[in-house]
């Protein structure tokens, strides 16, 4: 009966995912969520904030199982309040006012619990694009020449309320900007992938998971993504995740 519930409750949080038919203009997009449990710490969102600008963001809540995911719920309905103010305001919030907004609601005492984000906004239109990253693994710029480069910029987990000094100020989270240009592709995922492990206890690694991508990178997102899951699997032997995996990718058109 547990289980029963455990399942029905899982398919309640895939439901908070984005639909597979969600389509934007000048983009295509793929994903691949896999939870270690019924129900897992990871979560992530894409939404239009405009006619040109849509928001992306991706979080992991430490932890497993059911504790983890009643986070992430509670989470992704504080952005999807935001967002909805967010959409009623002549001007949207910056990635980085979004991070320092989840930073004071959600203290490490809330929950005993900490998560890791990234919050893009990308103007499908152009290519500008902002980011910042609250120690979320960085998110992966695949270029069409065939550079990697890594979305560094942002802060520490939220809930954890460090700061950094830059040019003598105090700072939670630094600010991004960036162009995508036509070709060029974005990935973000979790840890699940680069920390997975086979029987020998080898993790994958982030190595193995950059080599995936650019061997794959004339391919489309939605197979890069495949191969990237199959590469995983045949690494772990297909050994059941220790972790969340979650893997998105998006390349302008």
């Amino acid at each position: 009966r547990i289980d029963i519930d455990l399942k029905a409750a899982a398919e309640i949080q895939k439901s908070l995912l984005p639909q597979t038919t969600f389509l934007v203009n000048n983009l295509d997009i793929a994903w691949k969520f896999e939870p270690c449990e019924h129900m897992g710490g990871d979560i992530f969102n894409i939404f239009q904030m405009d006619a040109e600008h849509l928001g992306i963001y991706m979080l992991d809540v430490s932890g497993h199982g059911v504790p983890a995911a009643m986070v992430t719920v509670s989470v992704s309905q504080f952005l999807q309040q935001n967002t909805v103010q967010m959409l009623k305001k002549a001007s949207f919030m910056s990635p980085t006012q979004v991070l320092n907004a989840l930073d004071k609601e959600f203290p490490f005492e809330r929950f005993n619990n900490f998560f890791t984000i990234t919050f893009i906004i990308i103007n499908t239109k152009n290519g500008d694009t902002k980011y910042s990253n609250a120690g979320h693994p960085y998110t992966i710029l695949l270029r069409k020449n065939e550079t990697l480069e890594l979305l560094k910029t942002g802060g520490t987990s939220i809930g954890m309320r460090g700061f950094e000094t830059i040019n003598d100020r105090k700072v939670r989270f630094e600010e991004g900007q960036l162009k995508i240009k036509p070709g060029d592709k974005l990935f973000i995922y979790t840890d699940g992938i680069v920390e997975y492990q086979n029987d020998n206890e080898e993790f994958y690694g982030d190595d193995r998971f950059y080599n995936t991508l650019k061997m794959q990178k004339n391919e489309s997102v939605h197979n890069i993504i495949d191969q990237c899951i199959k590469s995983l699997m045949e690494f772990g032997n297909n050994t059941s995740p220790q972790d969340d995996i979650t893997l998105l990718g998006l390349r302008l058109k």
